[in-house]
């Protein structure tokens, strides 16, 4: 095969109209979340609309050419990133007609749209063009082969890309990592199996050089920024089995590998996988250094819930904690609007690039009213994973989630965590007293007991599915473990706003007590134990005031809920 010559545009800067097919999928949601931190103007194509947060994603059949046509015209994109696609050697042998449609046809219609327009496409070509043979790597000078029904699609993609210089082709090796929008991927399933210590099958006798998904959204990004033309691969500097990568993820997540080695022959489409697919990724990395592929790195992700409810003027409180975290992994924030108010939820879209400017992923939904189905909606736009559940005023420490994730450490024997919480400053003695007394009562401390911010551990959140509707979801959740799998994370910290005055303090109190008849109710596995209230009498007589008006809050809240049941 002749190779393009590869050209690049003066610049470097994201601009223009970006198109991105696929926009859901593994490597698409990469490429879209990028491009909208970067500040793009992008539109998504996916088979369905998609809640993810990485820009708009219009629902279209790519093999429609009427209505990819009529697309084209209405948006008039600068750059196509044609990632849809059918990507699997088995399913385009079982069906090679949909094969060659996404992944030839409708690279040649988009490829002549780039050379009508004076646009640029991005096509995504494989590691599975090449007989398997070679004792290197392969560059992009050497000859691939149409080994399959797959490497025929795929080959014939590049061509029609290539005979145009409408873009820039690049063969891709195994691309690995958590998916932006939450699905399922061989990645997830691996993790899950890993972290549940089931036995695990491995091949053992195939070579690939794999690449970070966020690493291959880079390399898209930046050859579209340079408007880059022709051939390269694109690979990792390791060459490794697919044993090797799962190893790898093992050790990120910190487990103890059970595995059983097969060979590519055993998967479905053995026959037709090559024995061999490493590729160098010295032409990339001689022309454009920062562009270069990392090691694979395994960053469990982190999620984080916020319910936001009349948070317009709050809600910044707990975004720039976030974003002022001493935090390495991989964070992803859910912001769930459940007030209907269209100010709130302009004040979170406001506030979630204050996230993603520090390389964490926002996303901002509007959800049904309740604090409980704002949960639930958060939830389902988050990887699996460790969770903190964070109140909208609440603000962490900058070592908090490190200090989490530290609890959480495997072998650890911890699933449920707090941080040390601390009163925001408040002028009123009333509210001062009383959470002066609360801090100081046995439960409080031991239980742990929570009032704007608790954590779970990855294995910790595979014990329930969707939240239960109760009032009090964070002791609902905490009584899903039992008193030696909690704890409060002494070294970090979170201050909340609390209730102002006597009035405010008896309907908190109210709402607490209706919550804790509503999870009587329930058959949960733990509570707090028969001696929560052990210790109480006597952290009261040590601040007797103080614990006069504790007490006068509790003894108003409990008549006023019996003069309304009468």
């Amino acid at each position: 095969m002749v190779v393009v010559g590869l050209g690049v545009a003066a610049g470097g800067l994201v601009w223009g109209r970006w198109l991105v097919t696929g926009a859901c999928g593994q490597l698409g949601g990469h490429v879209t979340d990028l491009l909208v931190r970067r500040g793009a103007a992008v539109v998504g194509v996916g088979r369905r609309e998609c809640p993810g947060g990485h820009g708009a994603v219009l629902p279209l059949d790519l093999r429609r050419g009427v209505d990819l046509d009529a697309l084209l015209r209405r948006y008039r994109p600068t750059h196509v990133v044609h990632l849809a696609a059918v990507s699997s050697p088995a399913a385009v042998a079982d069906d090679p007609a949909t094969g060659w449609a996404l992944n030839t046809e409708v690279t040649e219609r988009f490829a002549r749209y780039a050379r009508d327009q004076d646009a640029w496409v991005f096509y995504p070509s494989s590691d599975f063009v090449w007989d398997g043979s070679a004792r290197r790597r392969y560059r992009e000078g050497d000859a691939p082969v149409r080994r399959s029904a797959y490497a025929w699609t795929k080959l014939a993609g590049e061509r029609a890309v290539l005979d145009q210089d409408a873009g820039a082709v690049a063969r891709l090796s195994l691309l690995q990592g958590d998916p932006v929008c939450p699905r399922q991927t061989t990645w997830t399933r691996v993790a899950a199996a890993l972290r549940a210590g089931q036995e695990l099958p491995v091949c053992t006798d195939e070579y690939r050089t794999p690449v970070a998904l966020a690493d291959a959204a880079r390399v898209v990004v930046g050859l579209g920024e340079r408007r880059v033309r022709g051939l390269v691969h694109v690979a990792g500097p390791e060459v490794l089995t697919p044993r090797d990568v799962v190893v790898r993820i093992a050790d990120g997540l910190g487990v103890t590998p059970r595995l059983r080695a097969i060979s590519r022959r055993d998967l479905p489409g053995g026959a037709d996988r090559p024995a061999n697919m490493a590729m160098s990724g010295a032409r990339l990395a001689a022309r454009w250094p920062e562009l270069a592929p990392g090691p694979i790195r395994v960053r469990p992700a982190f999620g984080v819930v916020i319910p936001v409810y009349r948070g317009a003027d709050v809600l910044h409180r707990a975004v720039h904690s976030l974003a002022a975290q001493d935090f390495t992994g991989d964070l992803h924030v859910a912001v769930a609007v459940n007030d209907g108010d269209p100010g709130t939820l302009r004040a979170a879209h406001r506030l979630a690039p204050v996230l993603r400017e520090v390389g964490a992923r926002c996303v901002v939904l509007a959800a049904p009213p309740g604090r409980v189905p704002a949960i639930n909606a958060a939830e389902s736009v988050l990887p699996a994973g460790a969770r903190l559940y964070l109140d909208q005023d609440a603000v962490l420490s900058p070592d908090s989630l490190t200090a989490l994730t530290r609890a959480f450490a495997p072998g650890s024997g911890l699933h449920f965590a707090v941080p040390a919480v601390r009163i925001a400053d408040t002028d009123s003695v009333v509210s001062r007293a009383y959470y002066r007394t609360w801090r100081s009562l046995p439960y409080v401390r031991q239980s742990p007991a929570t009032m704007g911010a608790y954590a779970v551990s990855a294995l910790g959140r595979t014990r329930w599915g969707a939240f239960a509707p109760v009032r009090s979801d964070d002791k609902w959740v905490r009584w899903h473990f039992a008193p030696d799998e909690r704890a409060v994370v002494t070294t970090a910290t979170y201050e909340v706003i609390v209730p102002r005055g006597p009035r405010e303090l008896v309907r908190a109190r109210r709402r607490y007590q209706r919550g804790n008849e509503e999870l009587a109710r329930l058959p949960l596995a733990h509570g707090d134990g028969a001696d929560r209230n052990r210790g109480v009498v006597a952290s009261l007589i040590r601040q007797p005031a103080a614990a006069a008006v504790f007490l006068g809050v509790h003894v108003a809240a409990a008549v006023l809920d019996r003069w309304s049941a009468k």
